[in-house]
């Protein structure tokens, strides 16, 4: 029989720890509950446990896994404790099963052990991991590291380690008794979705050269401006989508429009505005996408009015659409066109500046140059916002 060791911490996350037990004691896994201090241990939702002996009395010789249950401040707790760190590195030498959930990676980061490792954790502890390789999945296995995201994955997590130490028969009959609803593997998970986003921008970039990777810095600069707003996440995470796809309207838009050398004719100035609409309709009736077709719509609209297609003025203009206005109409000018030459910083600097209260809401433009002041916004991977 398999046998498991699980400190306890104050202020440990309860679902976390005992549904973890729980799983396990059903597949017949023995489960050692060990305390820091003698006596009831308190998780963060004052659920008191009184674990089966102390942190002293154990040794990692006789188990085959140790689990860190996550919650604040137990994961704190256990990093600050040098007894757990000392047993992590026993149970690493031995290449035995390590698992954490929730907050309690950073932990096994601390103890230098995911370094080069494929590891999930709860999001706001992404940044913690030590050399860790974050995936954003809800259980991530990786050699004898075993990672949770957090409270909500619990079940999966206490499935994964039990199919590890029981067998794959059991870990299933588990799930089938306890009524788990069977959830397909995770293919459809933001990176996917993400890179689809790219190459769908990256098949519009084919037909004008004069804007590759342009849909990516634009979503660059509005994080960075979204970031100094303080905008939520969810927000931040629409900035983005928004961002990539405002131009997506011209991919109906004929190549030697988008490429001419020289000033557009009325038809052609026509044919290029309608691409804010053609993009609306693009994102129209797609689950995920719809909301941001404000974004995609009004992202020409001028501070005074005087943009199109809605000729809305000032705060009509939604605010994703006016911060996208802006790192557009930057990025536009201090690129090459087929036209003309690019401006270099400064020159495309004064510009905005000389548009505030016409053309761009002037708030925007101030938060993007003290963005630009700070430091340029590092290029990355955004697709964790989706």
């Amino acid at each position: 029989m398999a046998k498991v060791l699980m400190p306890l911490a104050q202020g440990f996350e309860e679902i976390e720890a005992l549904t973890v037990v729980d799983i396990l004691r059903r597949a017949e896994i023995e489960v050692v509950l060990a305390g820091l201090l003698p006596g009831p241990v308190a998780g963060a939702h004052n659920v008191c446990i009184i674990p089966d002996t102390t942190i002293d009395t154990v040794t990692a010789g006789v188990f085959d896994m140790i689990i860190l249950p996550g919650g604040q401040p137990g994961t704190d707790n256990l990093n600050a404790d040098p007894r757990i760190h000392a047993l992590l590195n026993k149970f690493a030498s031995g290449e035995k099963l390590i698992g954490a959930i929730c907050a309690a990676p950073i932990v096994l980061a601390a103890a230098g052990l995911l370094r080069g490792k494929k590891a999930t954790c709860y999001p706001s502890y992404r940044d913690q991991l030590n050399g860790g390789i974050y995936e954003d999945t809800s259980v991530v296995s990786d050699g004898t590291i075993i990672t949770s995201r957090g409270p909500g994955t619990a079940i999966h997590f206490g499935l994964t380690v039990a199919d590890r130490l029981a067998g794959r028969h059991t870990a299933a009959s588990i799930s089938k008794a306890m009524l788990v609803q069977d959830t397909p593997p995770e293919i459809w998970n933001s990176c996917l979705f993400n890179d689809i986003i790219q190459a769908l921008l990256g098949a519009l970039e084919l037909k004008d050269s004069y804007t590759q990777g342009q849909a990516r810095r634009v979503a660059e600069y509005c994080l960075s401006i979204g970031s100094k707003l303080k905008l939520p996440l969810i927000e931040m995470r629409d900035l983005y989508l928004g961002a990539m796809l405002h131009d997506i309207g011209k991919y109906n838009t004929a190549e030697g429009v988008l490429n001419k050398p020289d000033s557009l004719n009325l038809r052609e100035e026509t044919l290029t505005r309608e691409h804010t609409m053609k993009g609306t309709l693009f994102v129209v009736g797609i689950n995920n996408l719809s909301h941001i077709g404000p974004t995609i719509l009004h992202h020409h609209e001028h501070w005074d009015g005087t943009g199109y297609p809605g000729r809305l003025k000032g705060e009509q203009i939604p605010l994703h659409a006016r911060i996208v206005a802006v790192a557009d109409a930057f990025d536009a000018m201090i690129s090459n066109r087929s036209y003309r030459d690019g401006l270099d910083k400064t020159s495309a600097l004064r510009e905005l500046v000389n548009g505030k209260n016409k053309q761009f809401d002037p708030f925007i433009v101030d938060v993007f140059i003290e963005c630009l002041n700070d430091s340029p916004f590092e290029m990355k991977d955004f697709s964790y916002y989706f």
